[in-house]
């Protein structure tokens, strides 16, 4: 017995003495070690923001349109809002409908409608401006608009005597009435002009569901902050959601009025974006995405010669929040196999 316990004993001193003198080698397999390095390597795509939507110009050029709304829907833009066009000018609304069909059938969000265009509003011509909206209210609810608008800085448009500036916006009001019994489909929305803003506010949006503007950085050479207090003036009044910006940009005469720099181009309109998404409006339109021909690169991303300017890449795309850009580390779990092999040093 005594024998026995001796060699128990030895047998437990080799057995320590390999324990210590060996190492662990797991083999780890190599789907395991694929996981892991994808998992590494891995980061969220910084998205758009959701409420970036793009000003988009209408043309005769069906297939050129055609690849304008896919480029966009490639890029996220999913709201886009087409020029508006006049009532007056048959021809322009008959171009202008079949952009909206063609962007509808690709599922964009269309925001269009009818403006009074180069016509002076006067009070002998507005009842037929007034039946011209109604017109287009109509034939937005049956073909998929999914925003009407009453006008376009429709302010810029009449002639102050027989057509004031306060029965302007009271006439506006009124058709926005009728209008709310035809198009149901969407909200009924107004741009006004930036500088009448504060017109709108004495006076109260009525039954219109949105009053919204064109906000700018500046105009020509002149450039202030006033564009700040334009945006918190809409907030205040209207709500988040009751305003929203179909049209900015660094400014309104063109990019080159606010620096020849592309770089300094991006950066102005960056710094818009963030003061709108901190204003807590949800909307926002850029204007443009590409100038018609005879505005010649004025504000367009997208440039004459099918180049983009930096701001697309720099400013406009991902704007949104960033999901995770957090890379994992080696202590993810992993599944070892059921068996280790010992390998002596």
């Amino acid at each position: 017995m005594r024998y026995i316990g001796i060699i128990i004993i030895l047998v437990l001193c080799v057995t320590l003495l390999l324990l210590t003198g060996c190492i662990v080698n797991t083999v780890i397999p190599e789907t395991a070690i694929e996981n892991l390095e994808n998992q590494e390597n891995t980061e969220e795509p910084v998205m758009l923001w959701s409420g970036l939507g793009m000003g988009l110009f209408s043309t005769a050029n069906t297939s050129e349109f055609d690849g304008y709304v896919d480029d966009l829907l490639a890029n996220g833009f999913t709201d886009i809002r087409l020029d508006i066009v006049s009532s007056f000018n048959s021809s322009a609304l008959t171009i202008s409908k079949s952009a909206v069909a063609i962007a509808v059938g690709k599922g964009v969000n269309i925001i269009w409608g009818v403006c009074s265009g180069d016509h002076i509003l006067t009070s002998s011509n507005w009842a037929t401006h007034r039946q011209g909206i109604l017109n287009a209210a109509q034939w937005a609810q049956d073909n998929g608009v999914y925003e009407f608008q009453l006008g376009n800085e429709e302010e810029r448009c009449n002639d102050d005597t027989t057509l004031t500036d306060i029965q302007l916006i009271t006439n506006l009001k009124s058709v926005a009435a009728d209008v709310q019994k035809i198009f149901t489909r969407g909200k009924i929305s107004y741009t006004c002009d930036n500088w009448y803003i504060v017109d709108w506010i004495t006076a109260g949006k009525g039954d219109i569901d949105i009053l919204a503007s064109n906000v700018y950085m500046g105009y020509g050479s002149n450039k202030t902050d006033l564009w700040k207090t334009q945006i918190t003036n809409l907030v205040n009044a209207f709500g988040v959601d009751g305003t929203y910006l179909t049209e900015f940009g660094p400014n309104s005469s063109g990019l080159d009025y606010y620096s020849t720099d592309e770089a300094v181009q991006a950066t102005g309109v960056a710094e818009m974006i963030d003061y709108i998404k901190a204003s807590g409006i949800t909307r926002a339109f850029y204007f443009c995405y590409k100038n018609p021909f005879w505005q010649s690169d004025l504000h367009g991303a997208r440039k004459d010669d099918d180049t983009y300017r930096l701001l697309w890449n720099q400013a406009l795309l991902n704007t949104g929040p960033v999901e995770s850009t957090t890379v994992l580390t080696k202590t993810t779990t992993i599944s070892l196999p059921d068996t280790i092999a010992l390998i002596p040093k």
